[in-house]
């Protein structure tokens, strides 16, 4: 599991971010904003990021959703 820091509301975050190997997808959890999303492995990283601003959109403003998305794909593009 890779835990990073995002900024939300100006404060910084952790963000858990679980490859599950067997189903090929990235778990990830906020656990501050009792969110959470599993997505797949196979996406680029744009529809990666794509995927996260969808489900965030209903929490926060598009500002905050794209930095946030930007913060986990950067993650997850070294891995």
């Amino acid at each position: 599991m890779l835990q990073i820091q995002t900024s939300i509301n100006e404060a910084r975050v952790p963000v858990f971010i679980f490859p599950h190997e067997e189903r090929n997808t990235y778990i990830i959890s906020i656990p501050d904003m009792n969110f959470s999303l599993e997505y797949s492995r196979t996406l680029t990283e744009a529809d990666q990021a794509e995927e996260i601003v969808l489900h965030l959109f209903n929490v926060m403003d598009e500002e905050t959703c794209e930095s946030v998305a930007r913060d986990i794909t950067r993650a997850t593009s070294t891995k």
